[in-house]
């Protein structure tokens, strides 16, 4: 996740500084593939959607489902950049998490988000093959 962020930033300056197409020729179409992923904050066949998109400072959990995902690879779940999730995932099956003790969660003044990430090894040091993220607000209660 570091080296999106690092890949992120340093296209953004280049194409302040210079201009999209120096950017191109600079990264790898590896890099390229990162910076889709970074800029679209989406990636890869499937889809996540909040069954809760807002939720309450009470409320300790958020629930999502997923489809067109594959099955068969390991898929890490983090909220608020924490990883809670880290097994495979149904198709079309809710997940319910409880993020009540995660720093940043609960925030009501920003939009938290929740992050699903696959990668070609189904180790978190992998290169990512899905990215999907959404946001969900939280509401004072």
């Amino acid at each position: 996740m570091k080296q999106i962020r690092i890949v992120l930033l340093a296209t953004i300056l280049l194409q302040i500084l210079t201009g999209c197409s120096i950017a191109e020729e600079l990264f790898t179409e590896a890099e390229q593939g990162d910076l889709e992923v970074a800029v679209n904050q989406d990636t890869g066949e499937g889809a996540m959607e909040l069954v809760t998109p807002t939720i309450t400072t009470a409320d300790n959990e958020i629930a999502i489902k997923v489809n067109g995902i594959d099955e068969d690879k390991t898929t890490f779940i983090s909220v608020a950049n924490e990883t809670i999730f880290e097994d495979k995932m149904e198709n079309d099956k809710v997940y319910t998490f409880n993020i009540g003790d995660i720093n940043d969660a609960l925030r009501t003044d920003y939009d938290s988000k929740i992050q699903l990430i696959q990668t070609s090894n189904d180790e978190d040091s992998g290169d990512i093959t899905v990215f999907k993220q959404v946001r969900y607000t939280v509401e004072q209660e």
